[in-house]
């Protein structure tokens, strides 16, 4: 598989070094940590996540929201992929690292998710556009550089059946200090500097670092528009010294404006 920028290589390089860290970096599920009980609770933890998309859907979106067909774009390990399969019919996960993908079709096997569909990003475009009840993505986007993200937001849309609905995350402040900010911006740059911050962490010298990008709540608001979404009910978020928002919305049949 070809990469298309150097986020796809880092995430792949998660995948096959730390692929449950990735998706939730406590040291509990680093691999050398992974034990029958952080992964029951790394499960448990996606259970409560999408349990909550379906009650936030039903009571700010529709009371009948009852999705047949779900994509979970950066689905990573399964760890929401599983939970979906349990309230719909067939679940698409999408990520860029095969590595995380084949983590995820051993997780959907070993908890009988049978109706979970793994799909790397390049097989995106294979997709039936209109084709989904809800498509969904969270702490994913905020790893992205954002020109790619907004892309990635208006493919998904396309992807929605008239009526469906969107739960997608996104960072949009950074409210840590200068000297935090200044330590992650040599992280990124000064790759000895990165290697010592990982072993503190108890992680491989030479992982790479993990992007954390914040949108312009404008300009996503545009792209709703422009899609022909509405019924937009925002939860906001924060975690790290990044402020989120878990966007809900509702694709129309025609422009808005």
């Amino acid at each position: 598989m070809g990469f298309t920028n150097s986020t796809d290589r880092d995430w792949q390089k998660w995948g096959e070094e730390n692929p449950y860290y990735g998706v939730l970096t406590d040291a509990k599920f680093l691999n050398a940590n992974l034990n029958d009980d952080s992964l029951s609770e790394f499960f448990a933890s996606g259970d409560s996540h999408v349990n909550h998309v379906f009650e936030v859907a039903r009571k700010s979106i529709s009371p009948i929201f009852a999705p047949a067909r779900v994509l979970d774009y950066g689905c990573g390990v399964g760890r929401l992929v599983v939970p979906f399969a349990a309230r719909s019919q067939t679940v698409m996960g999408v990520d860029v690292s095969p590595a995380m993908l084949d983590q995820a079709r051993k997780n959907c096997k070993k908890y009988g998710a049978a109706s979970v569909s793994p799909l790397n990003v390049d097989e995106m475009d294979t997709l039936e556009p209109a084709s989904f009840d809800l498509v969904h993505s969270f702490i994913v986007l905020q790893h992205i550089p954002v020109a790619r993200g907004e892309l990635i937001l208006r493919k998904l849309i396309a992807l929605l059946a008239e009526g469906g609905v969107g739960a997608i995350h996104f960072n949009y402040g950074d409210n840590r200090t200068a000297l935090q900010r200044g330590v992650m911006a040599l992280r990124q740059r000064v790759s000895l500097v990165r290697g010592v911050l990982n072993l503190r962490r108890h992680l491989p010298f030479s992982t790479p670092p993990m992007q954390m990008n914040s949108y312009s709540m404008n300009r996503i608001f545009d792209i709703l528009i422009d899609e022909h979404c509405s019924n937009v009910y925002v939860e906001f978020s924060a975690h790290g010294g990044f402020r989120g928002a878990m966007i809900y919305f509702e694709k129309r049949p025609g422009p808005l404006l």
